[in-house]
């Protein structure tokens, strides 16, 4: 016995042992099946490491322990042996039946520390008959089976753990040093290959050196050096792969020297890759910049609601610091001015979508409540569950500020403050609806600044500005604070005055007119204005038009204009039929000019010491079949309202070169003609010079024989005198009418050369009654002569004008005493007569 037990030991494997300890429990003993297992899953299993069938060497099996008498076996201090009915007393194990078992022997195998680790199993067909040296030889059997089990199972253990470790290494990518100082011996575990990247090479002192860095591998062997003279007992340094890339080759080497017991200097290290570390370790270093420094506040909440960290912008939007806050629940930055109809509604969509993005109202430290753009967004880990609640903000404080302000200007005029006409008209479409809802009525007030246009050509825009801001807040302090108030265009303005009747309206567009008439003072300057007023009453039962209620007030501020400047008109039925006159009566002027049926006349204008025609005014004269002569100063202001002038000037102008060259053709090409020019013609888009040259060109003319006439408020902006003094550089000469009637500057006349000033029909009207006028117009033609102006009195109808005239020594006249506006024809029979007869 002792001799085989002996021959087991001697075996080359653990398998091989396993399979003769199995033939020899075979042999002894005729069982049919013989099997040598460990416990696995808990101890609820048996995975044998050896299994015989009638002798022979079958494929292992595993099976359950429960329903077994393995499972009796296993609690069993000695040798288990059943010897009948195995069957019938465990039903469940079907092998038992399958393999007509009647007999069974078995013991649990144990480790030295006496844990059951497995088993040693015989089954017999018979009951077995055993002796009691039998019994005594299973169990010394099971003693060197259980030991050679419990070896191979601490083997696998070892190993296990081996392999942990090496996957450990792995995974963090590190490896182990140890270095026996005295004996200088180094040993490296197999992870330090792949950290060379050198998977191929072995792991020696050598590998980690020629991989490094060139500098950072002089400096691994200087603190070789001072380990081994024991200069340094601890190692701390990071070098570099020279292949190092973005994600490895950057080493932390980390360690110290350790005593043995035989006193021994060992020097134990670990080999880092920290490439990734270190990148994180910066992305989280930047992370935290980024969140410290982020322009947005930031706040991170725990899965409870609770305030875990801020950020710098956090604490100067709200005023409160991270330690004042980290542990309190949000709600205490509320207003309070939403309600928990708000909060749940807020609450209902982050649990749905994990995110909710809206304004809110909160408060800071010192109280003061301010809007913010909040975003909240939930964090999950990876089974769902809520981490964090995350809010981003800002203060939109200074947003709203410029959103109310935008707003305001985009239906504000800026200039002023008042509405501008988009709002105004919107606004006023809705009061008509609510009239006619509600039935109420409302006025209209349509309100224009008289001569303001000559005020601004005088003063500059500066000052127009500054009196179109004193009209604005005049008007908004003169009615009620509901009553709008637009700047409409312009020097216009729109009043509406609601729940009001045509008297009401009356007293205030009375009391504006007032309003308006009071001087406006800047400074030295004074500058006096009036304003006339139109009216139009908001009907509830005439269905009418935000445009055509406009309209009709417009009509009436031109009717008040036209009438009475600085008086008020209510839109009426007159008004309504002179308007639709006007525009009947443009239809007309349109097809007669683009039919030619205009008619160009002219006045004679008379040197006073020739006592003959010096030259001619042209004036544009319109005969139409049903109304008959319709007078100049009912069309041409309808010509510059429907922007019709330039046309007929040009019609003048072409219509004047060609009759000169016919005068020119009856001997009298020394008359000249003036021709009038309007504001409207003076724009850079209609260039005046290269018109009024081509028309002399065409008919072969000197630019002398054509005087270009225009008003002496025309001439007040920089580019009209440009453009004049280029066409009197032409050879052209100019004339200022008009002189006296507007706001007259003696320093145009000596900045900018002309050649004649027209003394206006009115101031010759009253020459003879004003002595104001006649020191006037006296001094004007002085002042005229010397600097070397002619001076053309227009209007002259009676031989005490003329007589007057001469002896203050005016150059021209020009008026009825000698002849109204004639065509050409009749001018010709007029140059042919003798010179006039005055004395």
């Amino acid at each position: 016995m002792i001799l085989t037990f002996s021959h087991f030991f001697n075996l080359p494997s653990s398998e091989s042992r396993y399979e003769y300890a199995a033939q020899m429990l075979h042999k002894r003993f005729a069982a049919k099946v013989c099997l040598i297992g460990k416990f696995s899953d808990n101890d609820t299993r048996v995975k044998t490491v050896v299994h015989t069938l009638n002798g022979e060497i079958v494929d292992n099996i595993v099976y359950d322990l429960e329903g077994t008498p393995c499972k009796d076996a296993r609690y069993s201090h000695s040798v288990c042996m059943i010897d009948s009915c195995i069957q019938q007393k465990y039903q469940d194990d079907e092998a038992l039946r399958i393999l007509n078992v009647d007999g069974y022997l078995g013991i649990t195998l144990r480790a030295l520390d006496h844990r059951f680790i497995g088993i040693m199993v015989c089954l017999f067909e018979q009951s077995p008959k055993m002796t009691e040296e039998d019994v005594e030889w299973f169990r010394e059997l099971s003693h060197l089976v259980g030991a050679e089990l419990n070896h191979n199972l601490e083997i696998a253990q070892q190993d296990a753990l081996l392999n942990h470790l090496t996957k450990g290494e792995r995974i963090a990518k590190l490896c182990s040093w140890s270095w026996n100082i005295k004996a200088d011996q180094h040993w490296f575990s197999y992870e330090m290959p792949r950290l060379m990247l050198k998977p191929e090479a072995s792991p020696s002192l050598h590998t980690l050196l020629e991989n490094l860095d060139g500098d950072d591998r002089k400096k691994l062997e200087r603190l070789i050096v001072q380990v081994r003279e024991g200069v340094t007992e601890k190692a701390d340094i990071t070098v570099s792969h020279r292949y190092r890339n973005t994600i490895r080759g950057l080493l932390h080497i980390m360690g110290q020297v350790e005593l043995l017991e035989d006193g021994e200097r060992v020097f134990n290290a670990t080999i880092q890759d920290v490439t990734y570390i270190t990148v994180l370790n910066k992305q989280l270093e930047l992370t935290n910049v980024v969140f410290e420094n982020a322009s947005e506040a930031i706040m991170i909440c725990d899965a409870n609601n609770k305030i875990m960290m801020v950020n710098n912008t956090f604490e100067k939007v709200t005023g409160y610091t991270a330690r004042e806050l980290i542990g309190k629940d949000p709600k205490v930055l509320s207003s309070g001015l939403q309600d928990k109809a708000f909060y749940s509604m807020m609450w209902d969509e982050l649990a749905k979508q994990g995110n909710w993005k809206g304004e809110i109202y909160n408060r800071r430290k010192n109280g003061q409540i301010y809007p913010e753009e909040l975003t909240l967004t939930v964090v999950k880990n990876e089974v769902g569950e809520i981490q964090n609640f995350v809010a981003i903000f800002r203060d939109i404080s200074e947003w709203k500020r410029n959103e109310a302000q935008l707003t305001f200007y985009a239906n504000h005029e800026p200039l002023t403050g008042l509405l501008n006409r988009r709002s105004f008209m919107d606004s006023l479409e809705s009061t008509i609806s609510e009239s006619r809802a509600k039935h109420t009525s409302g006025s209209l007030i349509f309100l224009g600044l008289d001569r303001f246009k000559e005020v601004n050509d005088v003063y500059g825009p500066e000052i127009g500005d500054r009196i179109l801001i004193s009209v604005a807040k005049r008007l908004r302090n003169s009615v009620r604070q509901q009553d709008l108030v637009c700047r409409y265009g312009g020097d216009e303005f729109a009043i509406l005055i609601s729940n009001s009747q045509v008297d009401d309206a009356l007293i205030v567009a009375s009391k504006l007119s007032q309003k308006l008439r009071q001087p406006y003072v800047f400074g030295e300057l004074t500058v006096e204005l009036t304003a006339s007023v139109g009216v139009a009453q908001l009907d509830e039962t005439v269905m009418i038009s935000a445009a055509n209620l406009i309209r009709n007030a417009a009509h009436a501020l031109t009717s008040a204009k036209k009438a009475n400047p600085g008086s008020v008109a209510i839109h009426n039925q007159v008004i309504q039929s002179a308007y639709l006159n006007k525009i009947h009566l443009k239809q007309k002027l349109k097809s007669a000019l683009k039919e030619r049926k205009l008619n160009v006349y002219y006045q004679p204008i008379v040197h006073l010491d020739t006592k003959r025609i010096a030259k001619f005014e042209a004036l544009v004269r319109w005969f139409d079949d049903e109304e008959g002569m319709i007078p100049p100063n009912v069309f041409i202001p309808l010509a510059e309202e429907f922007g019709l002038i330039q046309s007929i000037n040009q019609f003048v102008l072409e219509q004047t070169c060609h009759d000169l060259a016919w005068l020119d053709k009856q001997g009298f090409g020394n008359v000249s003609i003036s021709i009038n020019r309007s504001v409207n013609e003076f724009k850079a888009s209609n260039n005046q010079i290269d018109l009024i040259l081509k028309a002399l060109s065409t008919h072969q003319l000197a630019p002398g024989r054509l005087t270009v006439e225009v008003t002496e408020s025309i001439a007040t902006n920089s580019y009209t005198w440009d453009v004049l003094e280029t066409l009197r550089g032409k050879g052209l000469t100019i004339a200022l009418d008009d002189f006296c009637t507007g706001f007259s500057s003696l320093s145009n006349l000596i900045e900018h050369q002309v050649d004649f000033l027209k003394i206006d029909k009115s101031f010759v009207d009253s020459l003879m009654a004003d002595k104001t006028k006649q020191v006037m117009i006296s001094g004007l033609i002085q002042i005229a002569s010397k600097l070397g102006i002619s001076v053309i009195a227009e209007g002259v109808e009676t031989n005490e004008q003329l007589q007057m005239l001469r002896e203050f020594g005016c150059h021209y006249v020009q008026g009825y005493l000698f002849s109204s506006a004639k065509p050409l024809k009749e001018c010709l029979m007029m140059l042919n007569a003798p010179e006039f007869e005055f004395s």
